[in-house]
């Protein structure tokens, strides 16, 4: 939740933000006094959204007006709700799209924990398992690493997200390894300008990808 909550929080309008699961502690950068307030906010916002379900609306956002800002909620999946304090002019198209990929990552995380719970059987605590990172596997996020930063520079804060999605459909279809990069580089540059953009990008990310090979 700490990696959502900080993509969350980088995009430029977006003071403070909460991510509130149910039955866990909130993961949160609001300042520590606000923490009461938000966790009756928190407990409102969960009746209005559990009310609308009732009724069968499929609302999922709900804007609080607060001064010159809005405290706006989000219903990222089931009872996970986050909560963010935002300009009144901020980017909302923007804002949507790091949501919405928030969301993703959420209803993916959740579903993922069930699975691996379900595979326990009931008498044994779950464990902790860390495997360690090879080599290979630094090098690879150093590169993915080096190419966010460059899409960053023609697409700006949604690169963020854009870069996600595009990792995640490379992963589905090439084993993760620097070999295969050269199909990520061709994926993301489909997100760019064809007549101003592209050739640029593909010229620098082949210097990334050739360079750390």
């Amino acid at each position: 939740m700490e990696s959502i909550l900080k993509n969350i929080t980088v995009l430029r309008g977006v003071h403070h933000a909460c991510i509130y699961q149910e039955g866990k502690q909130p993961v949160s950068n609001f300042p520590a006094d606000f923490n009461d307030s938000m966790a009756l906010s928190y407990d409102l916002i969960d009746q209005i959204f559990s009310a609308l379900k009732a009724i069968n609306k499929s609302h999922n956002e709900i804007y609080f007006s607060i001064e010159d800002k809005f405290l706006v909620a989000y219903l990222l999946h089931n009872n996970c709700i986050a909560l963010l304090l935002t300009d009144k002019k901020i980017n909302f198209p923007l804002l949507n799209m790091g949501i919405k990929s928030a969301s993703m990552k959420v209803k993916r995380m959740l579903n993922e924990q069930e699975k691996k719970q379900e595979q326990i059987p009931q008498n044994l605590q779950p464990q902790k398992i860390i495997e360690p990172a090879t080599e290979r596997d630094v090098a690879l996020e150093k590169i993915l690493d080096q190419l966010l930063t460059l899409l960053k520079l023609y697409l700006g804060p949604a690169a963020i997200f854009i870069f996600e999605d595009d990792v995640a459909k490379w992963k589905r279809t090439y084993v993760q390894s620097r070999e295969n990069l050269p199909h990520l580089v061709e994926i993301i540059k489909k997100e760019l300008d064809p007549k101003k953009e592209q050739a640029d990008f593909l010229q620098q990310a082949r210097v990334i990808i050739g360079g750390a090979s």
